[in-house]
């Protein structure tokens, strides 16, 4: 690490000092004192060589020995040494100074080392926290370039792909790349300009290479070295960044890949069974009513049971067609303020024509208020509550819709009076595609009900709450907020619902 410049000549510093101290010890004429003003010359000699440095502090030992036996070795102010004793004294002062000098500037020098080494090693602890927090490989190659602009001075900074050499002006010939590629090592190149010199060094991870670190520095600089550690510890965390991000992408990928089989093959299993049992059924009727060999009133019936199959298989295609929409993200909700009665008006109505021999009750609590939701979405939601309601309770037993308040939600509750929910299955895996509460049975449907139900109930900030009943039975609850937070102010017109 270069010294600080300093305001004013070291050298001449060192004199005056030398030359201050010997006045000031100059009153004290006592031979006795001769051995502390070598200790003083010699404390001296080891505050300037840790202050200044190595040449500066040889500069103190020589001015030293010479003030000292020319001022204080007698005889005084002369260099004309009699006695051997004062010679040996002024030539062991001398050798310590020097020594010491020595001694104290290299450790200085070696604590500048290290304080300089901490604060990279500090800078590049920051650098890896902060890559091990990225996702993509732009946000790498962005880290990386803020910091190599801000410890390496001068440094122009390309990120490649291993393979993109031509992105680069003047473009990286194939056989550079190869080669650095197969060697695996910093490589210099002409960068095309004079001074300059162009560093490619490979970022370099346990699975290979993931791309290249291109740094062009002047001349001089690059070929110091001092830069080139850096440059390679830096590549090294970036490198091992983007291997991370590489997996992860491919972790995803197979994830992604392992979901679109499993819902192809939940699809194909679900279209194979539920769809192709109504569908014999009415290419049987279809071709029972060609024949025309039956009877009116039977063709009467034939012809409600192939109406009836026809909407169930279109109620299937339907529930299908919403969860891709639905999980695609597509569908754009159409919230409006509407009393709850509403939708409930065309739940019934259609559950009239569906089932006309069931008996549906509804209780709707006084105090509730308007809502805020997608009316078209709420009713399919319902509907499949309903629906499931249906199809898991005796047909002798009635079905109980409850529209209550419970704080800042509101509970859309659809209870029946069937087996209940089996023992150990939480909302979660009711919840989902393809998911049915008994697997093995007779009764249709693909188990996308509860999902779409699900789905729209998160889509308005709510959820889908299960829970058995006393005395037998379950209830499936839409719980959604009175006032979304994204909602605006209910209009004046907007009635709460009654009885």
């Amino acid at each position: 690490m270069p010294m600080p410049t300093l305001p004013y000549n070291p050298y001449l510093f060192v004199l005056l000092v030398s030359v201050a101290v010997t006045l000031l010890m100059l009153p004290i004429s006592d031979p006795s004192f001769l051995p502390n003003s070598a200790l003083l010359y010699v404390l001296l000699v080891v505050l300037i060589g840790s202050a200044l440095g190595r040449r500066p502090a040889i500069l103190a030992a020589l001015c030293s020995a010479l003030l000292y036996a020319h001022v204080f070795v007698p005889p005084r102010f002369s260099l004309a040494i009699t006695e051997g004793h004062y010679l040996l004294s002024a030539a062991i002062m001398l050798t310590v100074a020097l020594l010491v000098g020595h001694l104290t500037a290299s450790l200085k020098h070696t604590a500048r080392q290290m304080k300089a080494q901490e604060s990279r090693t500090r800078a590049l602890y920051e650098l890896a926290r902060k890559l091990a927090a990225t996702l993509t490989r732009e946000d790498i190659e962005r880290s990386t370039a803020q910091f190599l602009q801000a410890e390496i001075p001068n440094c122009t900074l390309r990120v490649l792909e291993p393979d993109a050499g031509d992105s680069l002006v003047p473009p990286l010939p194939a056989s550079l790349l190869e080669a650095l590629k197969q060697r695996q090592q910093t490589l210099r190149t002409s960068h095309g300009q004079p001074g300059q010199t162009r560093l490619l060094v490979p970022m370099l991870a346990a699975s290979g290479l993931h791309g290249i670190l291109v740094c062009d520095l002047p001349t001089p600089q690059a070929e110091a070295g001092l830069d080139l550690e850096r440059l390679e510890s830096i590549a090294s965390l970036a490198a091992v960044a983007l291997e991370r991000t590489h997996f992860a992408d491919a972790a995803h990928q197979s994830e992604m890949r392992h979901s679109t089989e499993v819902l192809r093959n939940s699809i194909l299993s679900a279209l194979s069974h539920d769809l192709r049992t109504p569908l014999t059924g009415l290419i049987g009727i279809a071709e029972t009513l060609c024949r025309g060999r039956i009877a009116p009133e039977q063709q009467t019936s034939l012809l409600t049971t192939l109406h009836t199959q026809a909407l169930h298989i279109n109620r299937q295609v339907g529930n299908l067609l919403d969860m891709a929409r639905l999980r695609s993200g597509q569908v754009e909700l159409s919230k409006a303020w509407q009393p709850a009665e509403e939708v409930l008006g065309v739940i019934l109505q259609q559950a009239q024509t569906q089932w006309p021999a069931r008996s549906i009750t509804v209780t709707l609590a006084a105090d509730l208020p308007p809502l805020y939701y997608d009316a078209v979405l709420m009713e399919r939601a319902l509907w499949n509550l309903l629906e499931n309601a249906v199809k898991y309770s005796p047909p002798d037993q009635p079905i109980e819709i409850h529209v209550r308040r419970e704080a800042s939600h509101a509970l859309l509750s659809v209870c029946d009076r069937g087996r209940g929910l089996p023992q150990g299955i939480d909302i979660d895996a009711l919840c989902s595609m393809f998911r049915r509460g008994e697997p093995e049975s007779n009764i249709p449907g693909m188990g996308l009900g509860l999902a779409i139900a699900r789905t729209i109930a998160r889509a308005h900030a709510g959820d889908i709450l299960a829970s058995n009943r006393p005395g037998g039975g379950a209830c499936f609850t839409l719980r959604i907020p009175l006032a979304p937070a994204d909602s605006p102010p209910a209009p004046s017109d907007v009635l709460p619902c009654a009885l």
